[in-house]
């Protein structure tokens, strides 16, 4: 039995892929709202002359970096997390699909 969800990063009508947890359930989404305010004060902190994707926080970037900091003390990433074009395409009966909004 999982507790299936889905999650997208938008901004504007940019949208990243939809990455999906069998097993997250609401807390996956919690997780990714909680990093999405963490990396606005991150952004908003950076000194850097060069601004970069992830700064502008461009979805498909975010949705790389969100995926790195959910696995970084994973040794395999072996199965509760899949990729898929949209919300339809996978299975995330138990919670939806919910939208995380950039800006």
């Amino acid at each position: 039995m999982g507790d299936r969800v889905s999650i997208q990063f938008v901004n504007g009508k940019e949208k990243s892929v939809v990455l999906f947890s069998h097993w997250g359930g609401m807390g996956f989404v919690k997780e990714a709202e909680d990093y999405v305010k963490d990396l606005k004060k991150w952004e908003k902190k950076e000194d850097n002359v060069c601004i970069t994707p992830l700064m502008r926080l461009e979805p498909d970037t975010v949705i790389v970096d969100f995926i790195r900091h959910i696995t970084k003390d994973m040794h395999r990433v072996d199965n509760d997390l899949y990729l898929e074009v949209n919300e339809n395409t996978g299975d995330n009966s138990d919670n939806g699909h919910h939208i995380i909004k950039l800006k």
